[in-house]
């Protein structure tokens, strides 16, 4: 069969399922598709490991936990965090240097601080390079704003890193279905891709 024979087929095929496409993008309308906790509950079952975004502000260091975080580029070094719009922190990562710190297992406490529920117990902080960062996470990305993108109630903030490093002995913290959480004992067992 010809390249040509071979095209003219698949376009055929992907032709005939058209009708098909057109009706599952475009879903009978339901009412939970609008209710934001009905749609909230349906994201929560992708686990996702937790992050907090630490920065100087006012001579002093703060941080916002933050769950949506993912890599983008590697030239240039980029990742990207999504902020909500009415987060105090949103204003001050837009100008300068941060660090985003994946947080470890033994970090629920830290994660639970920063993310407005205080714990009473003393942060670490470390300030060898331009943004503080917090000690004993599973690994760290100091990074320059880069740009921003609107992301309806969140804004899209991409960061170029600028040093990074991590802890191969330690797991991550995990947010899934509302609850914090660790890898079980048996998740490494015949994992490997």
């Amino acid at each position: 069969m010809t390249a040509e024979l071979v095209w003219n087929v698949e376009f055929s095929e992907w032709q005939a399922d058209a009708k098909t496409r057109e009706a599952a993008s475009h879903p009978q309308s339901d009412a939970s598709a609008t209710d934001p906790r009905v749609l909230r509950n349906a994201l929560g079952n992708f686990a996702t490991g937790v992050t907090v975004v630490t920065f100087e502000a006012g001579g002093k260091f703060r941080g916002v936990t933050v769950n949506s975080f993912t890599s983008v580029s590697l030239d240039p070094p980029l990742v990207l965090v999504s902020l909500m719009r009415s987060s105090r922190s949103l204003a001050y990562v837009q100008d300068r240097p941060f660090a985003i710190n994946i947080l470890s297992d033994a970090q629920l406490r830290t994660a639970l601080e920063f993310a407005g529920k205080p714990q009473g117990h003393p942060i670490e902080w470390v300030t060898d390079g331009v943004a503080p960062r917090l000690g004993n996470s599973l690994a760290h990305f100091i990074c320059d704003p880069w740009a921003g993108y609107d992301g309806g109630d969140h804004l899209l903030l991409l960061g170029r890193v600028l040093d990074f490093g991590q802890q191969d002995a330690i797991d991550p913290l995990l947010f899934y279905r509302g609850s914090w959480g660790a890898f079980g004992p048996h998740a490494s067992e015949g994992a490997s891709a």
